[in-house]
């Protein structure tokens, strides 16, 4: 059975809420290192890339080797891997893969698909993994906005005293 729909919309509006909060950043954020915006951004954009090519690979009946190591070590691989992408870039890779997941999680085709995160891991049926995967995002942006709310700096007509 395809995910709700109700399900796809909560993640395309968590993911929009979570790049118009990389967007709204100032540069200074994306020198944070080792875990900064910069890093979590490319760790999510890693994961969406491999649920749909899973997917994607599942309709067409051909293999897919499941990414394999410590969620630790393959989180290090995703941010390595799009060290050289542009923030732009980056986001309009994370929308456009967000977009092919809903389309997949929403074709009756993709009612027998299943997701693991990597080899030895749960498999789930899409439909299931959808909710999972916003709660993912979700906590991801939630911890940016925590972490760069309490450091930006006062806006005019602003008492940075008070």
């Amino acid at each position: 059975m395809p995910a709700p729909i109700k399900d796809i919309d909560r993640l395309t509006l968590t993911l929009e809420e979570f790049c118009a909060t990389i967007e709204g950043l100032p540069a200074r954020a994306y020198l944070v290192k080792p875990w900064g915006p910069r890093q979590v951004l490319a760790h999510l954009v890693f994961w969406h890339e491999i649920y749909v090519r899973q997917v994607d690979a599942g309709q067409a009946g051909i293999g897919w080797l499941l990414p394999e190591g410590t969620l630790k070590t393959l989180n290090e691989e995703a941010v390595a891997s799009l060290a050289s992408v542009g923030i732009p870039t980056m986001l309009a890779r994370f929308r456009a893969a967000n977009t092919r997941l809903c389309r997949l999680a929403a074709d009756p085709r993709s009612a027998a698909a299943h997701v693991q995160v990597k080899r030895d891991s749960k498999s789930w049926p899409l439909s299931e993994f959808i909710p999972h995967v916003e709660t993912h995002v979700r906590r991801h942006g939630e911890e940016i906005r925590r972490t760069y709310a309490s450091r930006r700096a006062p806006s005019r007509g602003e008492d940075s005293h008070a």
